[in-house]
């Protein structure tokens, strides 16, 4: 039996073409992941396969490339039971408005993703961070978030909302919190405003006695590696990304993207 692909809806409604997500353990069975690949070019024009551990630039495929474009590090710390006092520039945003300050940080977040470096995506990279921070203030795709501001605008971004894992030893659910967007911008940087905006997210997820707090970055991001480490953050896990477009696949003005038949 083949691995599991699973449609990612957000992505293919935002891309206007199929998206699919497949998972690998680090152990994968090469024969199945094949038959997965037959299954999916069939089915998605693009393929985002999650390797659970430090992998190769690519992965062997017959008939496409299958190439990595993010090495993510996944980070958590404990909650601390005493949160210090949040600096006075440390704001809850409230508004639903987003605004244009708002927006750069956003776009700032995402400048070492997946949807940045592969040139397929790149052309869209802009319009999905900003789609995505708008859809956070309005609380689609965030529960909070925080800002440094200073100098009567927003400087520095986090956000977070409450996520739900089974735990692998107990098997029971446990509550987290989830940084998602991140960024300080590039004039306020080096003066401790990354620190305080996890306070921040510490300060959120201890008034909802959420334990631990966490964050994807990738691997390349030295500063931000460098930060949570810095701050008593861990490495818990590490994966690798790649995307795997799916050959003849083909732009039809009346019909969108959809697979060619019969191709020799």
């Amino acid at each position: 039996m083949s691995y599991q692909i699973y449609r990612a809806d957000w992505e293919t409604k935002f891309f206007g073409f199929p998206i699919g997500n497949l998972e690998l353990s680090a152990d994968y069975d090469a024969a199945e992941f094949e038959k997965s690949l037959q299954f999916g070019q069939e089915h998605c024009r693009l393929l985002c396969i999650t390797l659970q551990k430090e992998g190769p630039d690519s992965l062997p495929t017959g008939d496409a490339p299958c190439v990595c474009y993010d090495r993510k590090l996944t980070f958590k710390r404990p909650v601390p039971k005493n949160v210090p006092p949040l600096d006075l520039h440390v704001k809850s945003y409230a508004s639903s408005f987003c605004s244009p300050a708002l927006e750069r940080l956003a776009i700032q977040s995402g400048g070492m993703t997946r949807f940045k470096n592969d040139p397929e995506l790149s052309a869209h990279f802009e319009r999905l961070f900003l789609t995505w921070i708008n859809y956070s203030v309005t609380g689609g795709l965030a529960d909070s978030i925080w800002t440094w501001r200073e100098e009567k605008t927003d400087v520095g971004l986090a956000t977070i909302r409450c996520a739900r894992r089974t735990n692998p030893t107990t098997g029971l659910k446990e509550r987290e919190g989830r940084i998602g967007m991140f960024a300080v911008d590039e004039k306020y940087r080096r003066r401790g405003i990354g620190s305080q905006l996890f306070d921040a997210c510490d300060f959120w997820c201890s008034s909802l006695d959420i334990p631990v707090n966490s964050i994807i970055t990738q691997k390349d991001n030295a500063a931000m590696i460098s930060l949570c480490t810095k701050i008593g953050f861990q490495v818990k896990h590490e994966e690798t990304v790649y995307h795997y477009w799916s050959p003849n696949w083909l732009y039809d003005t009346r019909r969108g993207w959809c697979r060619q038949r019969n191709v020799i």
